[in-house]
């Protein structure tokens, strides 16, 4: 099995965040990324050919907080997930709460996530994004 998968949730047209520190595997201690940039994609497909959404330090999707402990923030607004299509006619089940559940409409899509630091690029996370559909929209 492959480290680092970690599937993430969004819901369409809401701002999602989501922030990362990232350890060095030897002893477990942040890991130093300053100066280093973080990019990640999502595609519908890992063989997709174009990406839904690409979300970079160099355009601001993701800021390093604290290079020295490695800790960086992922940002997608609320314009960007409302682009996220889901599929109406899929209903997935969410729990709201210990005793009730709902059925949404959802998509799942593919990322990864990636240090980069000059040529060297190491994979951080990879994994499914849930995009579960909205209901209030501006009209």
């Amino acid at each position: 099995m492959l480290k680092n998968k970690y599937n993430m949730s969004m819901w369409q047209g809401s701002t999602f965040g989501l922030t990362i520190t990232i350890k060095n595997e030897a002893n477990n201690t942040p890991k130093n990324i300053t100066g280093q940039n973080v990019r990640m994609q999502i595609r519908s497909t890992y063989d997709a050919t174009t990406a839904e959404e690409t979300l970079t330090t160099e355009t601001g999707e993701i800021t390093i907080t604290d290079g020295a402990n490695g800790t960086f923030h992922i940002q997608l607004s609320a314009a960007r997930t409302a682009n996220l299509d889901v599929d109406l006619s899929t209903l997935s089940t969410v729990k709201i709460s210990d005793t009730q559940s709902v059925k949404i409409p959802k998509a799942v899509y593919v990322y990864d996530l990636e240090l980069v630091n000059g040529s060297e690029v190491n994979k951080i996370l990879y994994g499914d994004v849930n995009v579960y559909g909205e209901v209030t929209r501006n009209v």
